[in-house]
């Protein structure tokens, strides 16, 4: 994910309060992003682990993070990092689900970085990212094809990352926070016309990372408001507020089953040196693990078939080492 260490990994997390003024009109950018792919040197073969998880052979450099899902199921968007994990600047970028070949990737200008899960919208056919090209992190929608970007949020005083579109492509959801902060982040919404800017959370417990539901009646996000990180979910209003995962654990990254019934995420759970993959009922009652890597699984986002979820994946640290983006079936359900 994002550049702050304890985010994917002992997971603090970052950003923080917004201001509420409403964006200014959005704007069109001229330069598009889509350019031809990338050749530069990567592993040249898919690997299986033992666990099942299948490793796409992506002949890109650079850490490869965030893998979320075409509403087609053919192909994954994604984050490449330049400098390592979370490190330079960064761009994203289309490989095939199959076998990860590129399909459009351009010049890293700037740190560009989609969210995992409902980042991809079929009734936009448009991708949110967030991205520093301007002053600092704002959120853009992108035309996966022409890389052409619009921009949604402008704000003088206040960052905006990790955005979700909701399923109609009304609306989008965002964690923000002050500029130069890295704290107190909280969850906000818009329209994607750029309008309409509401606060839904307080910001107190460090909330992030907000997903889309499938049917667009809930919010899930992770926070740090019970002392360690939870997966919480609130409605579209900042209502409801529900602890999903409830555990001394830390819980992130978390996404939608494509039927809303089931919840992905990255734990450490059980005392894991380094977070794998589990997944809970919605209501929290069930959960399994679904990786076993004595490496750092996280990021992960559900194929829309339901079959299959993509991650990124580390041998150890990322921080250290990179990620590289692997795919696994999905287990038998809880």
């Amino acid at each position: 994910m994002r550049a702050d260490p304890r985010t994917m990994f002992v997971m603090a997390m970052v950003a923080a309060a917004c201001h509420r003024e409403s964006p200014a009109p959005p704007k069109h950018d001229a330069k598009p992003l889509a350019k031809p792919a990338d050749s530069s040197p990567a592993p040249a073969a898919d690997l299986t682990r033992a666990d099942g998880a299948r490793r796409l052979a992506i002949p890109l450099a650079g850490s490869l993070q965030n893998p979320c899902w075409s509403p087609d199921g053919r192909e994954l968007v994604l984050t490449r990092f330049a400098g390592g994990y979370n490190e330079g600047l960064a761009l994203v970028g289309r490989v095939s689900a199959a076998d990860g070949t590129p399909l459009a990737w351009g010049k890293a200008e700037a740190q560009d970085v989609n969210l995992p899960g409902a980042c991809w919208n079929a009734a936009l056919q448009r991708v949110a990212v967030s991205s520093d090209v301007a002053v600092h992190d704002e959120i853009y929608l992108v035309d996966p094809q022409s890389g052409q970007r619009t921009q949604v949020t402008r704000r003088r005083d206040a960052e905006a990352r990790e955005p979700s579109i909701s399923p109609d492509g009304q609306f989008l959801v965002f964690e923000s926070h002050p500029v130069g902060s890295e704290k107190y982040g909280s969850i906000w919404r818009v329209s994607t016309d750029g309008g309409g800017l509401v606060r839904l959370t307080n910001g107190r417990g460090n909330d992030r990372q907000p997903n889309w539901s499938p049917a667009g009646d809930c919010i899930l996000f992770q926070s740090a408001r019970s002392g360690n990180h939870d997966i919480y979910t609130i409605d579209p209003s900042g209502r409801s507020l529900k602890n999903v995962t409830h555990s001394p654990a830390e819980d992130t990254d978390a996404a939608w089953s494509p039927d809303g019934t089931h919840i992905v995420y990255s734990s450490d759970e059980g005392g894991l040196e380094h977070p794998n993959l589990f997944i809970v009922t919605r209501d929290g009652s069930r959960r399994i693990r679904v990786t076993r890597h004595r490496g750092y699984d996280g990021a992960p986002s559900w194929s829309p078939d339901g079959r299959s979820i993509a991650f990124e994946s580390s041998d150890g640290d990322p921080d250290a080492n990179g990620t590289r983006i692997y795919v696994i079936a999905t287990p038998p359900l809880p």
